[in-house]
């Protein structure tokens, strides 16, 4: 619920602006000093942070307080958010100062193309954008097995229960990175299934399919963007109508692109079994991972058709019984596409229930 809130009031009030176009009352409409601009654009990156203060603050330390999931202290919680806040500001306002600056120097195919650049440069250097952004000791280490992608393998300190890593690099040069934790929540087998699976979404194709939708997806919707009433890529005001409208549109992707996300799981599971991991093992990791984050192993199909790009344990397993269908899917594209959109003005990348108040895991979103 309180992530539905916060999606709704980011979303209600983009659409309130894009309508009623008030920030354009308060915005340049003409090419100003280039230092004028990023203070102007870090202003707006700003109300937006403070939009969500209420909501980081009940979803990163009231409701795991509640539901003992975490004995994070007060103090420490709020130096994890400023310090995440802070980044992510600077990062945010940096990239729209740039592809502000582009646009205006050399127009809008130029500034698309600034777009899908950014893109790859954050999907290239999510581990350590992940680690600027909170504080995630990590330690690469060699795989024990050979993956036969040049894939690597990393470790990751945390203290958010429900941090679990993911698959970072461009396609080509993945990097599997598993919580720290695992190790001691995990028995051997589920951590070794875990890492089979993992390994799947790389061999498959499904990482890389949901890394190129992600962007696609983005990119797309950016452009049209651009072509609403007040909106461009010349201007502040242009540049934040554009944001304001991708924000919108990212909305109607939020319910779209978890259908593509969770077959992405199912194909892992698949790969997983067919490469030797009993049933049972797959189930029971699937369990204990649940455990640690959603605690929500079954959910009604409606609910989880909107919501939840993972998909519960128990339709997991019902899709990996029944094998009677071939599955391509998107690994983790719907959650990937929120950390890929800073670039665009993404204004829901933090606000989904499944990392709102949690900065270690607004770049490294929770998955499978």
């Amino acid at each position: 619920m309180l992530g539905m809130t916060a999606v709704g009031l980011v979303t209600l009030t983009a659409a309130i602006l894009s309508v009623s176009q008030v920030h354009t009352l308060r915005l340049p409409r003409t090419n100003a000093d280039g230092s004028w601009e990023f203070l102007l654009l870090l202003t707006v990156v700003s109300v937006w942070a403070a939009l969500l203060l209420p909501f980081d603050f009940i979803g990163g330390y009231l409701l795991p307080k509640r539901f003992r999931r975490a004995d994070t202290g007060l103090t420490d919680f709020m130096l994890s958010w400023v310090r995440g806040t802070v980044v992510q500001m600077t990062l945010i306002t940096s990239m729209l100062w740039c592809l502000l600056q582009v646009g205006q120097t050399l127009g809008l195919v130029a500034a698309v193309s600034f777009v899908v650049m950014t893109q790859v440069g954050l999907l290239a250097f999510q581990k350590h954008v992940a680690a600027s952004v909170a504080h995630l000791p990590m330690k690469s280490a060699k795989l024990n097995r050979e993956s036969g992608v040049g894939s690597g393998y990393a470790e990751s300190a945390h203290t958010d229960s429900g941090f679990t890593g993911s698959i970072v690099g461009l396609p080509g040069f993945e990097e599997v990175v598993l919580p720290r934790s695992w190790h001691i929540k995990l028995a051997p087998d589920q951590l070794r299934a875990e890492l089979t699976r993992r390994l799947g979404a790389i061999r498959s194709g499904s990482r890389t399919r949901g890394v190129l939708l992600a962007i696609a997806m983005n990119t797309l919707t950016f452009t049209t963007c651009t072509f609403f009433p007040a909106a461009g890529v010349s201007t502040v005001s242009e540049l934040v109508s554009t944001s304001l409208y991708f924000t919108i549109f990212s909305f109607f992707w939020l319910l779209v692109l978890p259908k593509w996300s969770r077959e992405g799981v199912f194909e892992a599971d698949r790969f997983a079994f067919e490469d030797g991991i009993p049933f049972k093992v797959i189930e029971t990791a699937a369990k204990t991972i649940e455990a640690l984050h959603d605690d929500d192993p079954e959910r009604s199909r409606q609910l989880e058709s909107i919501f939840h790009p993972v998909p519960c344990v128990r339709r997991r397993m019902a899709e990996l019984s029944l094998r009677i269908r071939s599955i391509h899917g998107y690994w983790n594209v719907a959650r990937l596409s929120l950390f890929l959109s800073w670039p665009c003005g993404g204004f829901l990348s933090r606000a989904v229930h499944c990392n709102i108040g949690r900065p270690e895991l607004w770049v490294l979103l929770p998955t499978d």
